[in-house]
């Protein structure tokens, strides 16, 4: 196959058509709908039984009264947006999510 850093134009019609077959059998990740899609586990178990977010006090930072609240969320990112879906519905203006690091797999780029 050709060169990466050449241009999809440039590429054969059977360089292309072996690109897609490759992009299109790895695992997708992300916002992806599938039509026969099966729920994970973390959102089957979220449908039985919602996670409750534990405020910690020691741990608040308050430089300002007037202005509103940060909050710091350290748990897994599914179960943390399915709470925040319910308490700040509407509410928040930002969120951060870290990705999942040391996930165990081979090819991850940070292990």
């Amino acid at each position: 196959m050709t060169d990466k850093k050449t241009k999809y134009k440039d590429w054969s019609k059977e360089d292309l058509i072996n690109r897609l077959v490759k992009v299109e059998s790895k695992k997708k990740y992300g916002l992806v709908w599938e039509e026969e899609r099966v729920p994970e586990k973390i959102a089957l178990d979220c449908q039985q039984n919602l996670p409750v977010l534990t405020e910690v006090s020691g741990n608040a930072i308050i430089k300002n009264e007037d202005k509103p609240t940060n909050i710091l969320i350290e748990g897994d990112n599914y179960h943390s947006l399915s709470v925040l879906n319910y308490t700040h519905k509407g509410k928040i203006d930002f969120i951060y999510a870290d990705p999942p690091y040391n996930t165990g797999a081979r090819d991850w780029k940070y292990n």
